[in-house]
C-alpha cells in the first residue's frame, strides 16, 4: 500500500487497480450522481480504466491528483485530491465519501492534510467547486477556510456550480 499521507484516523493513499470495486460502489451512489454526476463507471473494467486515466495519470502528469481515503484498518471510505481541470485557473480540491461515512469529520481531516501539504505537491493556489445544492460540501469548504467567489458552468450540461478559493 502506497501511503501519501497519514492522519490520526485515516490513510490517504495512491489508487491501485484493486480499488476498482470500491470505486464502482462510490460513483454509483445516489448522492454522488446527484451532486457530482454520472461518471459512466458501471463495471470493474470501467473503474480500472478510470483509475488509470484519472488517478494514476494525473499524479504522473501534474505531480498531484486524487487519492483513496481509508481507515487505518484499510477500509476504503472515499476519495480526496486535487484536480487540474482545463476550465479552472487553479487545481481544485475534490472529495466524496461512501454512504455511511458522512458527518464524521473524515473529509475535513483528509482535506486538511492535503491543504497543509499542497506546497510539497507544487500547488500554491487552490479552488473548489460544488453543485449549488450540495450544502454539505459547501459547509466543509467554509470550515476548511474556503471563500465562495462566484458561480460558473464547466460541463456540457450547463449546470450552475459554486466556485470557492482557499484563503
Amino acid at each position: 500500500m502506497n501511503i501519501a499521507f497519514k492522519t490520526e484516523r485515516l490513510l490517504i493513499r495512491f489508487a491501485q487497480i484493486a480499488d476498482a470495486a470500491e470505486l464502482v460502489k462510490l460513483v454509483n451512489q445516489a448522492n454522488f450522481i446527484k451532486y457530482i454526476g454520472d461518471k459512466g463507471i458501471y463495471t470493474l473494467d470501467d473503474a480500472k480504466k478510470y483509475i488509470k486515466d484519472s488517478f494514476i495519470s494525473a499524479h504522473k502528469e501534474h505531480g498531484f491528483g486524487p487519492y483513496i481515503i481509508t481507515l487505518h484498518d484499510e477500509t476504503v471510505i472515499g476519495i480526496v485530491g486535487f484536480y487540474q481541470r482545463a476550465t479552472m485557473q487553479h487545481p481544485d480540491l475534490g472529495f466524496a465519501l461512501k454512504d455511511g461515512f458522512e458527518k464524521k469529520g473524515y473529509i475535513f481531516e483528509a482535506a486538511t492534510i492535503l491543504l497543509n501539504n499542497r506546497h510539497k505537491l507544487g500547488i500554491k493556489d487552490v479552488c473548489a467547486i460544488t453543485s449549488t445544492a450540495n450544502l454539505g460540501s459547501q459547509n466543509v469548504l467554509y470550515k476548511l477556510g474556503f471563500t465562495e467567489v462566484g458561480k460558473a458552468f464547466i460541463n456540457a450540461d450547463k449546470a450552475t456550480i459554486k466556485v470557492f478559493i482557499y484563503d
